[in-house]
């Protein structure tokens, strides 16, 4: 009876040391096969230096760390638009000084058409500079000089 009340003990020590050493990657999917392949193409969409989105993602939150910021690290979400087209995210909260702050990395993706575009501004930094959208206002930007510099201008 002893034997038995030890090995069960013991069994249960080691399932209970597996289960808490196990890293679990949370990630919060609809019920809907389409979602898992929307999570693929951000994480492994090409990043502005190299390597993936997910390992640029994985390297900024580590030099954070080891900076000494407390954060937290939210799981990645998946959110149908419509059909073939998901918003992809991810929050991350640092402690400041004064009060947390929270940065929204997120993506809009369509499967079927196989394309990624950067919706929040702390996705961009990610990114590669050809994957970002245009400027706000961008065709009412003027390329000639206005008369009132010329008029203005020293020398």
């Amino acid at each position: 009876m002893n034997i038995l009340v030890f090995v069960l003990l013991l069994a249960s020590c080691v399932g209970l040391w597996l289960y808490s050493t196990t890293p679990t990657q949370k990630v919060y999917l609809p019920d809907d096969p389409q979602a898992q392949v929307a999570l693929d193409l951000v994480k492994h969409h090409a990043a502005r230096k190299q390597g993936t989105v997910a390992e640029a993602l994985a390297l900024m939150l580590d030099q954070l760390r080891q900076e000494g910021v407390t954060l937290h690290e939210g799981e990645w979400r998946v959110a149908s638009q419509g059909e073939d087209t998901y918003v992809v995210s991810k929050i991350v909260r640092e402690k400041g000084s004064m009060e947390w702050i929270e940065r929204e990395f997120a993506w809009r993706v369509n499967v079927k058409e196989r394309w990624v575009k950067v919706i929040s501004l702390a996705a961009q930094g990610l990114m590669p500079f050809e994957n970002l959208p245009p400027l706000p206002h961008g065709s009412e930007i003027s390329r000639s000089v206005s008369p009132l510099w010329t008029a203005t201008r020293l020398g």
